[in-house]
């Protein structure tokens, strides 16, 4: 039986899935209150305030349904020092410094899978799965803009897919970000609260259409093979977004 070890940040682990479905899958443990320790060593800085101090006991409790929900992972649980890993996912983090690609892609190579026609079949098809959608009633557009985005001025794409997408939209995330959307950008539309990130991705399972920045949520999507649409980091060149997946079937960036 595989052991699969990963530090976190929500985002991360769930791109690293990807690879733990393609391994054959099998246990999984969450090393608890190292985001801190990863910021110094491998990015020369602190965390961003809204990772600070992650993952935590409440982090492993909000997702622990969403991990029972994948047929691939056999338990879910919290590292201890009796555990032996066989499969090590922080070490993707020093190839991630600069960059270089998109998170799947950088999976792979940690894991020695270099050939391009499997790289892109992890990359493009789905690897999540949850036992149930959510449809919220003539709302199929979901949006998440993560607080990360929330010092960020929306570009003008957001105003131009408003009379598009408003009255058919809803929002999920926290209440500090929905109300920084609904200033930001003046669109008049519910806020959809979940409670752990298996209500989350039961809501984008169910949408039509997930619109977002960088986040959990647009991993998710990802992986659940939603149609998305990304509004991209704009400090650095489209191709060395993380979240860049170039030639993928359900997504389009902005």
């Amino acid at each position: 039986m595989k052991n699969f070890k990963h530090s976190g940040a929500f985002g991360d682990l769930i791109y690293s899935l990807s690879v733990v479905k393609h391994l054959g899958g099998g246990n999984f443990y969450l090393h608890l209150n190292q985001i801190d320790w990863i910021g110094q060593h491998y990015y020369g800085s602190t965390p961003a305030p809204f990772h600070q101090g992650r993952m935590r006991q409440d982090d492993y409790n909000y997702m622990r349904d969403f991990m029972f929900a994948q047929d691939y992972i056999n338990d879910f649980n919290i590292l201890t020092d009796s555990v032996e890993i066989t499969h090590n996912l922080d070490r993707f983090r020093p190839a991630f410094v600069g960059h270089p690609g998109n998170y799947v892609d950088i999976y792979s190579d940690t894991f020695g899978i270099r050939d391009p026609a499997t790289q892109s079949q992890i990359r493009n098809n789905s690897w999540l799965n949850v036992p149930e959608v959510v449809r919220i009633p003539d709302r199929p557009i979901v949006i998440n803009r993560s607080q990360r985005w929330i010092p960020t001025r929306p570009g003008p794409a957001w105003s131009a897919m408003q009379e598009q997408f408003e009255d058919r939209a809803v929002f999920v995330g926290l209440p500090v970000e929905y109300q920084a959307f609904s200033q930001q950008l003046g669109w008049a539309i519910p806020h959809h609260e979940t409670h752990s990130m298996l209500e989350v991705a039961q809501v984008i399972a169910g949408a039509e259409l997930f619109i977002g920045n960088q986040s959990q949520s647009l991993a998710l999507a990802i992986g659940l093979g939603t149609k998305f649409r990304c509004e991209a980091r704009t400090d650095l060149p489209l191709e060395r977004n993380e979240c860049y997946f170039p030639a993928h079937p359900q997504g389009s960036y902005f």
